[in-house]
């Protein structure tokens, strides 16, 4: 009998990981139907004090370095991870960003007449 559960739970495993790939949800990476210069950045935290805030301050540094320029958020989801007990071990932070156009720099080099 513990066998057939274990099969069971095996292939709901299975299915929930495979998922319907034209779904689009943010983080999905190649499966996203995305325009030019969007991107997905993920980060894991935990419950400790600060935690999230610490994710998003490197996710924001992450998007800058990625883009290259400023940027808009366009998602933010935070997905919970839920142990066999029903208590959160940590949850995962999803942004979803556009990066904007770059714009020349009040530094950069003039061009000499």
């Amino acid at each position: 009998m513990k066998l057939i559960h274990f099969a069971v739970f095996l292939l709901a495993g299975c299915a929930s990981v495979m998922g319907d790939k034209g779904d689009n949800k943010p983080g999905q990476g190649e499966n996203s139907a995305k325009s030019p210069g969007t991107y997905s950045i993920t980060s894991l935290y935990d419950g400790l004090t600060g935690s999230r805030e610490r994710a998003a301050s490197w996710m924001d540094s992450e998007a800058r370095n990625m883009c290259a320029s400023d940027y808009i958020r366009i998602s933010e989801e935070s997905v919970p991870t839920i142990n066999p007990l029903g208590e959160v071990t940590f949850s995962r932070l999803i942004w979803e960003i556009k990066c904007l156009p770059q714009t020349q720099g009040a530094n950069a080099p003039q061009a000499s007449s």
